[in-house]
Formats: structure tokens, C-alpha cells, sequence
């Protein structure tokens, strides 16, 4: 008479199956996770856009007065996306005119900051604004350069720290409410937005592509 004995254990086939659908699981779990991360992170950046479109109202309504006439049909903050340092401290140094500004010496300064700084610096100066300013996600405020070293400016002797507005992604928000090509006030003038616009680049950082967001 034959005996048979139960094989115990899995084959490698079935080893390789149950690993396939265990891979799987996983993939499906992460995916989730990352769009249910990404859900949170596009929630957080339309309520900062709001606090934004409210502070830019009340600055509008304040009727923030430029120091230099130049600029006195600006009704918002103004928009220097993308100026260098030398170009940033000399509109500043105009529109607010000061005698000397500087920004902190020894840190490293993108261009890119300088929209979102010109935006902070500019609504903090009214009392209105800069509430609204302080109900943004503290996570969002930023005055840090690329190695993490503090960015400050310093205006006719005083210095400040400067701040600017990331999306929850980690990337500085892009403001906008003007040509940054115009030559001159005047021309800049002739090309300003009924309202600013404040953009996102979105989960992939990048601007000018599909999951951009913007405030309006």
C-alpha cells in the first residue's frame, strides 16, 4: 500500500504570486496615500490663495500711497517677478523712498523670491493686510534661502527679516499684477490687471504646466 505525505510549504510559483499581489497592494496603498496627500496640500493652497485675494482687497482699500509719484496709480503691491537684486532694491528703493536698501549679505537670492517677497513686504505695511497675513499656514512663510540661511532686508539702516509665501509643495507663489516688460511706471501702468493673479506651480514645481493652480 502507498502512503502519501502532505507537501508542506509554497511552491516557488506560488511564492511569486502571493509577492506579485502583496507588490501590488502596496502600489495601490501608496498611490492613494499620495493623492489623498496631494488633496490636503491643493485644499491648504485655495485657502491661502483666499487670505491672499482678501489681504490685496483690503490693501486696495487702504489706498496705500507710493512714495514716489511715479507709482501712484498703483492700487496693489507691486509685481517683481523675476527682478534680479539690483533691479528688486531699486524699484524698492524708489516706491519707498529710501535712502539705501539692501538684502542681507552672504545668502543666496533667487530671482524668483522676489515677486512673493514684493507682495509680503508690500501688504505687511498696511495694518489691515497684515492681519490677514497672519492667518496663513505658518508652514507657508518663509524667509529662507536654498541653504537655509535667514533673508533679510535692511531699509535706511533697519533691518527686517524677508519674507515670502511658498505653496505647500515648497515652491514660491508667483504674483503677478503688471508687464514686467514695460520699460517704465507708465508703461507698466497700461498693463496692469484688473486684480492680481497669484499662481501655483503645483505638485511637479514646475510653472506653465497642467496642475498649475491659480487664485483666479
Amino acid at each position: 500500500m502507498k502512503s502519501y505525505k502532505n507537501k508542506a510549504g509554497l511552491t516557488l510559483v506560488e511564492t511569486l504570486a502571493v509577492l506579485v499581489v502583496i507588490v501590488l497592494l502596496v502600489s495601490v496603498i501608496i498611490g492613494i496615500a499620495a493623492r489623498i496627500d496631494n488633496q490636503g496640500k491643493e485644499r491648504l493652497a485655495e485657502n491661502t490663495f483666499a487670505l491672499l485675494d482678501a489681504a490685496l482687497g483690503q490693501f486696495q482699500d487702504y489706498g496705500y500711497n507710493y512714495r514716489d509719484s511715479d507709482y501712484d496709480g498703483f492700487e496693489f503691491p507691486l509685481d517683481c517677478n523675476d527682478f534680479n537684486e539690483v533691479s528688486f532694491t531699486s524699484v524698492l528703493k524708489s516706491a519707498l523712498g529710501a535712502t539705501n536698501i539692501s538684502i542681507g549679505g552672504g545668502v543666496v537670492h533667487k530671482s524668483e523670491y522676489s515677486g512673493s517677497e514684493a507682495l509680503y513686504f508690500f501688504l505687511s505695511r498696511v495694518p489691515e493686510s497684515r492681519q490677514t497675513l497672519d492667518k496663513i499656514d505658518g508652514s507657508l512663510i518663509t524667509n529662507k534661502d536654498e541653504n537655509r540661511d535667514d533673508i533679510t532686508i535692511t531699509v535706511d539702516g533697519r533691518d527686517y527679516p524677508f519674507l515670502r509665501i511658498i505653496d505647500p509643495w515648497g515652491k514660491t507663489l508667483r504674483y503677478d499684477y503688471y508687464d514686467e516688460d514695460a520699460l517704465n511706471p507708465e508703461d507698466m501702468k497700461e498693463s496692469k490687471k484688473t486684480f492680481p493673479v497669484i499662481t501655483s506651480a503645483g505638485p511637479d514645481r514646475e510653472f506653465g504646466t497642467t496642475d498649475d493652480m491659480v487664485s483666479r
